[in-house]
This record gives C-alpha cells, sequence and structure tokens, in this order.
C-alpha cells in the first residue's frame, strides 16, 4: 500500500513580503506602505527584519547624518520586545505614540506656550459664554466657574515657565507640565500646521514604522500622512496593522482605503500562531468584512473550537463555566482547561469583568464617556491615574505599616515636600508635620468603614498632601457646595455636562474597587478583554458573551450570533458606511478567537439559544458536534 503523501510545507509563503519592505525601505528612494498583518502573522518578525535590513544596508550612513529609524508601538511592553530584539542598537528609536510625539516638540518651548495660550482662551471663552446662557448657583454653574478659574490661573502662569516638561507613565501634576492629550494635539497641530516641523521630523527619522497603526490616535495618523505625501523623497512611513484589530475608538477607521495610490500594499497571509480550525473560524467571521483569508501553516495542529450556548437566565454562571472547562478537558484531553489558572478567560466587553470582578462602580460611570474610554482601559484616566499612583500605594503601605515606603511616596509625590517647598520655607519641620498631619487624616477615614472615592478626594484636596489633576479640580468645587442646593427647576435647565456626571458617579464607588481596577487594566486579573490581550496567544482560551451582563453598551452578540435582527440604527448606520456595534462585536469577537495556540471554548448567553443556533450552522460558523446548546 502506497503512503500518502506528505503536505508540501508553506512556512516560507511570507518571505517575499519581508523582501518586498526592504526594498521600500531605501534611502535613495523610499517608498511608503501599509503592511497588512493579520492575527499571528509574525508582524514583529517582519517589523524586526526590516530594522535589521536598514541598519545593514543604511546604518553606517544614518549615523553619518545624525539620523535614526522612528518605530512607534502601542504599549510600553511591545516597545521592550522590539527593542531587545535589536540589541538595543541606538540607531533606532523605539517609543510609544505619547513618547514619540513628545520627543518632536520637546524643544518648542516657545511655541507650545502661544499653543497654550490660545487653546486656554478659547477654552474660556466658551465656559463664559456656557455660564452666561445658565443658572447661577447650579452645580453646572459652579463647576464651569471651577473650570473658569482654573484655566484663567494656568494661562496667567505661562509666562513664567521657560520650558515644559511631560511623562508618558508620570502624574504631569507640575506648573509646567502638559498632559497626554495635551502632547498629542500639539504634534498632530504642529506637523499639519508648521512646515518647519515636518522638515524636522523628516530630518531626524527618514523612516517612521508604525506598529498596530489601526489603533494610533487618527489625528496624527493624519498628521504623518500629510507628511509623507509631501516629502515622498525623503521619507517611508510603514503603516503595520489590520483594520479587523482595531479596537480603541480613537483609531483610523478604515485606514487602508484612504492610502495614497503611490503607496505599497504587501500582505501576509499565514497565521503561525493558531490551529487550523480556529484558522478557519476566524475567516468566515471577517468574511463580512473583507477577503483577508489567512492559511494556517502545514505544520499545524488541527486543534479545537467548541460553541456553548447557555439560556440567558442561567443561574450561578461561573459554576456552568467551570462544568464547560471541564467538558472541554474531556473533548480536547487536555487537563489544564479544568485549572482556572492555566486558561485564559476573555470578555469581549469590560462591563462583565468589571461586575465578575467588582470593581463596577468605578467602570460604569466613567465609560458612559465615550473620549475617556482608550485612557480609562489602559490606566491612563487622570481621574482614575490619581487614585492608583497617588493613593493605592501610599493606603497600602500604611496598611501594611510600612513607614519607609509611606515617607518615600510621601517625599517623591507631595507637593508639600517638594525640594522648593522645603528650601523656601521657614520652618521645614512645619511642613513635614504638615505632611504627617495629612497622611493621619487620610487614614482616618477608614475609622467610620470604608470610604469612597470621594471622601479620599476631599481630604486630599483639604490638606494639600497631593496635586489634583485639574479634571478633578472643578469636582471639589462643586462637592464641597453641596450643601446649598438648587431647584429641580433650575438643574434640569442647566444641567451637568457628561463628563461631570461620570466624575460624580466615579466618586461615589467604594474606595476599594480601585485596587481591583488598577490590578484589570494592568492585564493581572483572571479575567482579560480584546484590549489586553491583543498581541498575546494563550493554549487554552475561554471567551465570555453576556448581553444582559454589559447591558448592550458598544457591543451586542445576539445581534453577531441570529439571535436577535439589527436595529434600525444599525441599518441605518451601515447603509451610511458608518461603524455599527455589530462591526465592533465582529472585531473583538475576532481578535479573542484569534489569541488561541490550542483550543478554543465560545460561551454565549441568550434569550434564543434555537434562533442562534441556525445562525451560525446557516453560515457555517461551527459543525453541528461542535455546538453544545444542552438540547
Amino acid at each position: 500500500m502506497t503512503a500518502a503523501p506528505l503536505a508540501a510545507s508553506n512556512t516560507d509563503l511570507d518571505d517575499h513580503v519581508d523582501n518586498e519592505i526592504a526594498e521600500y525601505i531605501n534611502l535613495d528612494k523610499p517608498r511608503s506602505f501599509f503592511l497588512f498583518a493579520g492575527a499571528g502573522s509574525g508582524k514583529t518578525r517582519s517589523l524586526v527584519k526590516a530594522l535589521s535590513h536598514i541598519r545593514s544596508t543604511h546604518g553606517r550612513q544614518l549615523v553619518f547624518r545624525g539620523q535614526r529609524v522612528g518605530v512607534i508601538t502601542y504599549t510600553n511592553a511591545a516597545c521592550d520586545e522590539i527593542t531587545r530584539r535589536i540589541d538595543f542598537d541606538p540607531l533606532f528609536y523605539v517609543a510609544t505614540i505619547h513618547r514619540f510625539a513628545w520627543e518632536l516638540i520637546q524643544d518648542f518651548s516657545y511655541d507650545i506656550r502661544e499653543w497654550l495660550r490660545t487653546k486656554l482662551a478659547a477654552d474660556i471663552v466658551e465656559l463664559q459664554k456656557a455660564e452666561a446662557k445658565g443658572r447661577a448657583g447650579t452645580q453646572a454653574s459652579i463647576t464651569r466657574l471651577a473650570q473658569i478659574d482654573s484655566k484663567t490661573r494656568r494661562r496667567l502662569q505661562l509666562d513664567t515657565i521657560k520650558s515644559f516638561v511631560y511623562s508618558p507613565t508620570g502624574e504631569n501634576r507640575e506648573a509646567n507640565s502638559l498632559n497626554h492629550s495635551e502632547v498629542i494635539e500639539l504634534c498632530a497641530d504642529f506637523l499639519l500646521s508648521k512646515p518647519l516641523m515636518q522638515w524636522i521630523l523628516v530630518g531626524r527619522f527618514p523612516f517612521l514604522l508604525i506598529d498596530e497603526s489601526q489603533d494610533t490616535n487618527k489625528r496624527l495618523v493624519d498628521a504623518f500622512f500629510a507628511t509623507a505625501v509631501k516629502h515622498p523623497e525623503r521619507f517611508a512611513l510603514g503603516l503595520v496593522g489590520d483594520v479587523m484589530q482595531r479596537i480603541y475608538a480613537d483609531g483610523k477607521e478604515k485606514i487602508e482605503q484612504g492610502l495614497p495610490e503611490s503607496w505599497a500594499r504587501p500582505s501576509k497571509k499565514l497565521n503561525h500562531r493558531c490551529p487550523k480550525r480556529i484558522v478557519r473560524l476566524i475567516n468566515q467571521i471577517r468574511s463580512a468584512v473583507d477577503d483577508h483569508d489567512q492559511e494556517s501553516r502545514s505544520d499545524a495542529i488541527e486543534g479545537f473550537v467548541r460553541l456553548f450556548i447557555r439560556p440567558a437566565n442561567t443561574q450561578n454562571r461561573q459554576a456552568v463555566e467551570s462544568a464547560i472547562r471541564a467538558q472541554m478537558a474531556d473533548i480536547t484531553d487536555d487537563e489544564q482547561w479544568r485549572s482556572l489558572d492555566d486558561c485564559k478567560i476573555l470578555t469581549l466587553e469590560h462591563h462583565m469583568a468589571a461586575t465578575r470582578l467588582g470593581f463596577e462602580g468605578i467602570l460604569e460611570p466613567l465609560l458612559a464617556v465615550e473620549a475617556w474610554r482608550t485612557s480609562l482601559l489602559d490606566g491612563s484616566l487622570p481621574a482614575t491615574r490619581f487614585f492608583t499612583q497617588n493613593i493605592l500605594p501610599l493606603i497600602e503601605a500604611e496598611q501594611r505599616r510600612d513607614k519607609f515606603a509611606v515617607a518615600r511616596i510621601v517625599r517623591s509625590r507631595s507637593p508639600l515636600l517638594t525640594v522648593e517647598a522645603l528650601k523656601d520655607s521657614p520652618d521645614p519641620g512645619a511642613l513635614l508635620r504638615r505632611a504627617q498631619d495629612a497622611v493621619t487624616a487620610l487614614m482616618s477615614l477608614w475609622k467610620n468603614g470604608l470610604p469612597t472615592c470621594g471622601q479620599i478626594l476631599d481630604s486630599v484636596a483639604a490638606s494639600g498632601l497631593f496635586t489634583l489633576p485639574e479634571v478633578l479640580k472643578a469636582i471639589v468645587a462643586l462637592r464641597s457646595s453641596q450643601g446649598n442646593p438648587q431647584t429641580d427647576e433650575a438643574e434640569k435647565a442647566d444641567p451637568v455636562t457628561e463628563e461631570t456626571t461620570a466624575l460624580l458617579g466615579f466618586l461615589d464607588a467604594p474606595f476599594e474597587q480601585v485596587g481591583t481596577y488598577n490590578t484589570y487594566v494592568s492585564g493581572q486579573a483572571s479575567f482579560d478583554t480584546h484590549q489586553g490581550v491583543k498581541g498575546l496567544e494563550f493554549d487554552r482560551v475561554m471567551v465570555l458573551m453576556d448581553d444582559a451582563e454589559t447591558r448592550g453598551f458598544m457591543f451586542n452578540y445576539e445581534k453577531l450570533f441570529g439571535a436577535k435582527a439589527p436595529s434600525s440604527t444599525d441599518i441605518k448606520n451601515a447603509q451610511e458606511g458608518k461603524e455599527t456595534g455589530l462591526d465592533r462585536t465582529r472585531r473583538l469577537f475576532y481578535v479573542t478567537c484569534s489569541r488561541a495556540e490550542k483550543s478554543l471554548a465560545l460561551v454565549v448567553y441568550t434569550e434564543n439559544p434555537a434562533a442562534m443556533k441556525a445562525h451560525v450552522l446557516a453560515r457555517s460558523w461551527f459543525a453541528e458536534d461542535e455546538i453544545d446548546d444542552e438540547s
């Protein structure tokens, strides 16, 4: 009997792509490009190969010119990984978008000052107009007046500032510091309005490569686009990404469709991460969006996928999910499915994780402000960062009675004990006692139970222990005035902004939720989401989908799986080419499914199990024996 021929190896399928990119990153004839790199396609490997090619081919010439290669990545972890893989070569400047933007603008103190002067003046005028139309004494009025006062004081301080400072990972609480959003806005505005800034960019960085380009701030991407169009003979912009993996609201939608005709569009097709069965599934998921099908490696395992459909009224969901993991252990003959520590549990929506882990009091109010979602979920939102970076470490140090840690935190972060404050004070000892009294007052809040975030904020504001971020200063003024409420009629006629409502709701949350929230956004919790795991991979993945727990906020799994019809708004948005909740849900479902290296369990709770099963079978997402609906 003749043995069946071995399947031809396809592991070199995408090698030509790296050769193509090498042609584009040529100092004599640069060409901008967009590299499509789907899930598990080895985009980091291609990025590192491109950098190695630049070093071997153009390294000496770049050093002679005093130039470097810019590489923008989405996270600090990605920066560290790429830097390590290029042997920490100083020829390459690898940074997050905020750090890179600051690198470009940090020497332009005069321009920054004038930009801030203009912006603050415009903000003040808008607030004054709103105040003139509103009603005196309302919560909205109190907030506006506090904001006008804060912005006016900051504007008056501008002429005393010789240079500005910024830290991508710090508090940026000094009078001469810029916040994260200002750095992005400044860089984008300067690149678009000041021709000199474009010349500086291309002079310093003739090659700029951007990883996860679909999630990079759209205003800055547009500014880089404009630079590439203006300087095609001196500058190559290389975008790496996949529109199906765009998960942040401030990323650039449909980035591939807006590329100039002259750009190259190389594409990687091989998925090195996922087993064959999961590659077929994710191809089906994205087939309604584009034709970027992937191929699995010829030596990949077959793998396992199972869809578990459970009724929406299922009680004790965690017990149900534990039983499903036991089923997966039997199906896959992999006992590690039984251990929660050996599985990655993913949710498509943060509400689910917040409810299960117990920090919904923090997340839910703030998540309602669309402009804050990205920074809330990566831990950089000033309002939450104030608590996670200042209050939380101090409280934890006090509770474990670590006096040295308490002293270190207060000395390094409190405005009461800065070098300038101690030097200028006639009695430095008095400042030390004041700082100690502030810590004592803060800790006294625990004597009457568990304090809220608002009670802690009030204490810190009164003592001056830490500098408050601008966004919380107006809220402090509002909270201190709540003993003089206005009539319901006045408040309805002059309502507070959605940002103020969100902050007030957040401050009602128990402070104990801050630690859990911090663990979650740091990626250390048992549950994770699409944001936390993009770019990562796990042997065993369980994805939980439950519209009841997410309240249909931003995403809707029942519509994706056919248990509910699209809404009229979804249909209208789709007809107008706008993003729909179904689009967002499909993308995030793709990201979570594509994390699995061996086996994938999908758990969905629905009000209509029969319709859901029929829908996914009709679309060939799953075979009959891959669906468990307890029928």
